[in-house]
């Protein structure tokens, strides 16, 4: 009995051999996949740290020393990087806002004219004429990431407000400046005193000009479009897996003994694939809509961003369906793309976090290029002339992959 397990063993393994492609592929995938997601997920856990410190764009128009003094405490801070210049020109709210909204940073802050002004002069009545200081985001930032920077930012300048105002409070209290620093610690910790400092600072969250700033994005609003991205690619194994059956049926040969191109057949073959693709994204859109009350923005861009969606996803499909010569090869390498692809595209974790390599890589994706363009529509409230790019990035996709796969696909073996 032992032989005949012995015998059955090396058979099987023999039969593994043959197919080297298949068999690397199931080393492939589970190293992609930790390589990957490990790299990408770094950014998640260690976001605002000293490894991914989160940058923020600085427009200083006041040229008061508080100004400075605030930016220069925040650039103490670790997990912050503070940018002042652009091409090496000081940033104005026109560029930060411009920035911002071609997702190149998350967020700015920016001290307007007479801050530094409005809090020395109004030191005794912090309620009369406050100080402002805007923090413009890119509504698709992450709301948690958000909140901590935002925390963090605010904490630095309030307490440099109060230190400003301390010297005219103790006056008040003591009618003289001498011999009070013992009791600098006592007041910062008075509860009254930091009150009154405080309040003398309103921080007003906004979104860059044109951008949908009615409302905050929700986690439908930006789960909905990532894991329907994700879940479209999906069409790739189904796609294959047809394509390499009827390859082996030897339907393809039959077909083609009509007088009917090469061409024609396989448009054909793939239209129902990319109408079913179609469906997918409609219903996906209407879970979010029906079930989570989620918005959808300009109609029309939506669509536009999902026809090209779905050519890039068939073009893949046909791409491995002629690189896949096994049944577990095109299985193999159908979940390899789907996973790697969809986790470098941000489909699990935001690119804006990642690791700038990981970053990179993402535009290489057509995943990233759909995600953008479903969050410039949903939740940033563009329309289609703010959508081209992505479309037309995921056309050239497509494009793409149809050109390779016409050139590697053979119909009879």
């Amino acid at each position: 009995m032992i032989r005949q397990i012995i015998a059955i063993t090396l058979k099987e393994l023999k039969v593994l051999w043959l197919d080297r492609e298949a068999l690397a592929l199931l080393f492939a995938m589970p190293m992609f996949f930790i390589l990957v997601m490990s790299f990408a997920l770094e950014g998640v856990f260690e976001a605002g740290s000293k490894g991914h410190p989160i940058e923020i764009l600085v427009v200083h128009q006041d040229g008061g020393r508080l100004a400075e003094q605030a930016i220069a405490d925040l650039k103490r801070m670790e997990g912050l990087i503070l940018i002042e210049t652009y091409e090496g020109i000081p940033l104005s709210s026109d560029k930060a806002e411009q920035l911002i909204g071609r997702g190149v940073y998350p967020l700015a802050l920016l001290f307007p004219e007479g801050y530094t002004e409005k809090i020395l002069k109004n030191a005794n009545d912090p309620q009369k004429g406050k100080a402002i200081v805007y923090l413009i985001s890119d509504p698709a930032m992450n709301l948690q990431l958000l909140a901590t920077v935002k925390g963090a930012v605010q904490g630095a300048i309030e307490r440099r407000v109060l230190l400003a105002r301390i010297p005219q409070r103790l006056k008040e209290m003591f009618g003289t400046l001498g011999g009070t620093e013992g009791q600098l610690d006592n007041m910062l910790e008075d509860p009254n005193i930091s009150e009154r400092g405080r309040s003398g600072v309103d921080f007003i969250h906004t979104f860059p000009k044109g951008f949908n700033a009615g409302r905050r994005p929700t986690a439908t609003e930006q789960n909905v479009p990532a894991y329907t991205i994700f879940g479209v690619f999906f069409i790739v194994l189904t796609l294959a897996s047809s394509f390499l059956q009827e390859k082996k049926d030897g339907t393809f040969q039959r077909i083609l003994a009509a007088p009917l191109s090469k061409t024609a057949l396989l448009i054909g073959k793939l239209l129902p694939y990319y109408l079913v693709n179609l469906i997918q994204i409609a219903l996906m859109f209407c879970i979010g809509v029906v079930v989570f009350g989620m918005k959808l923005g300009h109609l029309p861009a939506l669509v536009i961003v999902s026809l090209a969606l779905a050519a890039a996803a068939n073009g893949l499909g046909l791409l491995v369906a002629a690189l896949g010569k096994t049944e577990a090869q095109v299985n193999g390498l159908s979940v390899l793309l789907a996973i790697t692809l969809s986790a470098l595209g941000g489909m699990m974790v935001p690119t804006f976090i990642m690791p700038n390599l990981m970053k990179t890589l993402s535009l290489f994706t057509p995943h990233a290029w759909a995600l953008a363009g479903y969050h410039d529509i949903i939740i940033r409230g563009l329309g289609i002339k703010d959508v081209l790019t992505e479309m037309f990035v995921l056309l050239g996709f497509a494009s793409f992959f149809f050109v390779i796969a016409l050139w590697r696909f053979r119909f009879d073996k």
